[in-house]
């Protein structure tokens, strides 16, 4: 997502270096998973990836020759892939439970019904206070990074709570993303809390670090295809009918017996 920030606020070694990083990592990671044979696997990851590479190139070509448009593309590119980041959600969640299709849709449910509840209870309430653009604008993005983070840690807590194995591959996206956003939770909480003139230098070159951090995490997770390994209860269920039914029959009588 980065930050809607001039050239002459950011220190510009490090963001460069940053986003060298990020455009490299990012194209490594497609090009291993054309590679893996695994790029419709994941196909609402690999499509935010992609868009974010492709606005990452435009937002620079708009920072050097139309620098006074960077601020308006960049809250049009970020629109585009906070809804990008939700779908991506919607899709590790179908991912982690393929193979329970009950806890699949109470993944769908939870990502989907939460962020529609913080949008309603926790987002736009803000936005009707009077306030100034500027931090109306930081408090917006510091609670939409919120709500994902949130999706994504009850992601995780219902795989553990029902002992599904996320895989490395998952595992890594949601760890990537998670880092991501809770750094940009605190980025804008500081910038907002300390005000642009004490800590918006800082904000500016975080932002492109925190993408760089995710894009390396993606690397190591995604470097091969590996899918979640099968579940318990999904194994049992492969059983063929007849076996499955002495099983029960057997238990069944051991605990008439006691």
């Amino acid at each position: 997502m980065g930050c809607p920030v001039s050239a002459s606020r950011v220190k510009p070694v490090v963001v460069a270096i940053a986003v060298s990083l990020q455009f490299l990592v990012g194209f490594t990671i497609l090009v291993r998973a054309v590679r893996e044979k695994h790029l419709s696997r994941y196909a609402f990851f690999h499509t935010y990836l992609i868009s974010f590479l492709a606005t990452g190139i435009v937002g620079l070509g708009v920072l050097v020759w139309a620098s006074k448009q960077y601020p308006t593309y960049f809250w049009i590119k970020f629109l585009a892939l906070a809804i990008a980041e939700f779908a991506v959600l919607v899709e590790t969640g179908d991912h982690v439970f393929r193979s329970r299709p009950a806890l699949r849709v109470l993944g769908r449910f939870v990502t989907i019904g939460i962020a529609g509840l913080f949008v309603v209870l926790y987002t736009l309430p803000p936005l009707m206070e009077i306030q100034p653009t500027e931090f109306a604008v930081f408090d917006l993005v510091k609670r939409a990074a919120l709500t994902k983070a949130v999706i994504a840690l009850l992601l995780v807590a219902l795989a553990r709570r029902f002992r599904v194995p996320l895989g490395k591959n998952i595992a890594g996206i949601l760890l990537g993303l998670m880092a991501f956003l809770g750094i940009n939770v605190t980025n804008f909480a500081l910038v907002e809390k300390l005000g642009w003139e004490a800590y918006g230098q800082v904000f500016a070159t975080i932002g492109p670090l925190s993408q760089t951090l995710m894009m390396l995490i993606w690397l190591v997770s995604l470097w091969k295809y590996e899918p979640a390994p099968a579940t318990a209860a999904a194994e049992v269920s492969l059983e063929p009918l007849p076996e499955r039914l002495a099983h029960y029959d057997t238990s069944l009588q051991r605990l008439l017996r006691r």
